[in-house]
């Protein structure tokens, strides 16, 4: 019977593979060409370098569709190829390593900045993910993996678009700084608590840093975790040796440092940046040295009460609702349409600009839960939250989200930067439970005051 994510995961600590890009390169790939377009053209060093990768044993290789988006393609006039492109690269790795190895489908980073920082809307990405998700899909990929990320918003559009085309698991690794932050300011425990809210198979980090270094992010998120992480370090820190860029961590000492995550509960290990199959070798054969009922009883579940955003969490109170009737949580409803006759107003003219006063008044405020609403005869709900979300990232207070209309109630939740919570005024079982079930999709808390 042919293996699958989780079969493997109640069986063993699951190898990954090591580096593609680095090694490529040492095989003769130019650093100005397209990588997805080299390696169709030189298929037998993909394919060689995932066969030493299994010899090594590894129990997952990550097929090389790693940048094969219409936006990132554009650069080299392969947009109107995304389909053929990927479907061609996942058939390459299945050739490569057969049916008893898995074989994950790789997306990342598009390159493009979003709103507020640059010109490309969530909705526009999203369709771009949708595209390249379908296709490695319909290639026959075990398993997703979405990799190298280091916007949580962007991530998240990632793993929409793949649960929107198809049911395969997904699995996603961040990059991180030294202090433990991604570049656009996420902390670890923040994007676990978002993505495993959605629904995410597998979470941890890859890249960045050599696994000496991920050791404090590790035990920051492990008590937070209901999916096993995953580590995948470059072979320590890179270095410029002769205009090159060279990663000097040696196999063995590799190795011996990526025990020390899996002993610190890490389920999922491999290699990034300068590791090889020698690296995943020494790896996979001190990971069988280590038990594994030992690895695994370190999770451990927090509550599920946490919400975030892009860049902060909270950890609301179970008994919110009742704290919220007492008076206990002070709740801010200037962004309700209802209540707020100039948001309202605005809302109506398409204005946005009291919005920013808005949020001054309401920092100034100082209160425990934002509350928003849009509802209101001649607003455009799902057109409001859309540029709502994509123009700001709230982290004064905790968002409440509020609304009776299940579409715009839809596009608040698709485009909110994090976990949401959502404030259930509905009175009718049949509308709490369509409520439910929506934000049982999008990994939401609900609220019901």
């Amino acid at each position: 019977m042919k293996k699958t994510l989780d079969s493997l995961l109640k069986e063993k600590i699951v190898i990954l593979d090591g580096a593609t890009g680095t090694n490529l390169q040492k095989m003769g790939m130019p650093s100005d060409v397209c990588p997805e377009k080299w390696i169709i053209e030189h298929p037998e060093a993909i394919q060689s370098l995932q066969r030493a990768y299994v010899d090594a044993g590894c129990d997952m290789v990550y097929a090389p569709t790693f940048s094969a988006n219409s936006i990132k393609l554009r650069e080299y006039g392969l947009e109107n190829q995304v389909e053929e492109i990927n479907q061609r690269l996942v058939r390459l790795s299945r050739e490569a390593v057969g049916d008893d190895i898995l074989v994950a489908g790789d997306m990342t980073m598009t390159g493009q900045q979003l709103k507020p920082m640059g010109d490309l809307t969530f909705d526009d990405l999203m369709a771009c993910y949708e595209e390249q998700a379908k296709a490695i899909a319909q290639a026959g990929v075990d398993v997703f993996i979405v990799e190298t990320m280091m916007n949580l918003q962007e991530t998240r559009a990632a793993v929409l678009a793949i649960k929107k085309v198809c049911s395969i698991p997904v699995m996603v690794t961040m990059t991180f700084d030294a202090n433990g932050h991604t570049l656009y300011g996420t902390d670890g425990v923040t994007a676990l608590i978002a993505l495993q809210a959605l629904g995410i198979e597998a979470f941890g980090m890859n890249c960045s840093s050599g696994p000496e270094n991920m050791g404090a992010m590790l035990e920051k998120m492990v008590p937070y975790a209901r999916i096993p992480l995953i580590v995948k370090p470059n072979a320590g820190l890179p270095e410029y040796v002769d205009g090159k860029t060279v990663f000097s961590m040696g196999p063995e000492d590799f190795a011996r440092e990526s025990a020390v995550l899996l002993r610190k509960g890490a389920l999922m290990a491999g290699g990034c940046c300068g590791t090889t199959p020698e690296h995943i070798r020494c790896l996979a054969h001190i990971a069988g040295q280590i038990s594994f009922e030992k690895a695994a009883d370190n999770y451990k579940i927090k509550s599920d009460n946490a919400v975030t955003t892009q860049r902060k969490s909270w950890f609301l109170p179970e008994d919110l609702d009742e704290k919220i009737k007492t008076g206990a949580v002070r709740v801010n409803r200037m962004l309700n349409a209802r209540e707020n006759d100039d948001w309202y107003e605005d809302l109506c003219q398409g204005q946005w600009d009291v919005f920013y006063d808005i949020m001054e008044d309401i920092a100034d405020d100082e209160p425990d839960l934002i509350q928003i609403c849009v509802d209101g005869e001649g607003i455009d709900g799902v057109h409001v939250m859309a540029e709502l979300f994509d123009e700001l990232d709230m982290s004064i207070a905790p968002v409440a989200i509020v609304s009776e209309n299940l579409e715009t109630l839809e596009s608040a939740l698709i485009h909110y930067p994090g976990k949401a919570l959502v404030w259930d005024c509905s009175r009718d079982a049949v509308e709490k439970s369509r409520v439910k079930k929506l934000c049982e999709e999008y990994g939401a808390r609900v609220l019901d005051v």
